[in-house]
């Protein structure tokens, strides 16, 4: 059974992680998905997705190793402005996925440490 102050704790961080999700998590998870979704919204516009798909699950499946041959034509026939627009989101997308990822380890970590302070 917990204590008054151990709930009144448990309330408080539970607000604190909450309020942090919101102003770094939802931010950067949002970002990601916007570029991503801008990027493939884009790239269907150009493209017929569907095509390209039954195209890469062919390859995929006849000829695991011809699958890097596959996306390099794919993408040098692919028009410039597209290119450095999908590198662009991929990159954002990347770098917002990699600090949350710290984020989110940082968290872990400062809560592993406060359990083994309690241990002790």
């Amino acid at each position: 059974m917990q204590t008054r102050e151990q709930q009144l704790k448990n309330r408080i961080m539970t607000r604190v992680y909450g309020i942090w999700f919101v102003r770094r998590g939802v931010p950067m998870l949002l970002g990601s998905a916007l570029f991503i979704t801008a990027a493939l919204k884009l790239t269907a516009e150009r493209f017929f997705v569907a095509q390209i798909w039954k195209n890469f699950e062919s390859v995929a499946t006849s000829d695991v190793m011809g699958l890097p041959k596959f996306i390099a034509s794919a993408l040098n026939s692919a028009e410039p402005t597209l290119l450095m627009f999908i590198s662009a989101a991929g990159i954002t997308g990347f770098v917002l996925a990699v600090k949350l990822l710290r984020s989110i380890r940082s968290i872990l970590a400062g809560q592993a440490a406060l359990g083994y302070q309690k241990l002790n």
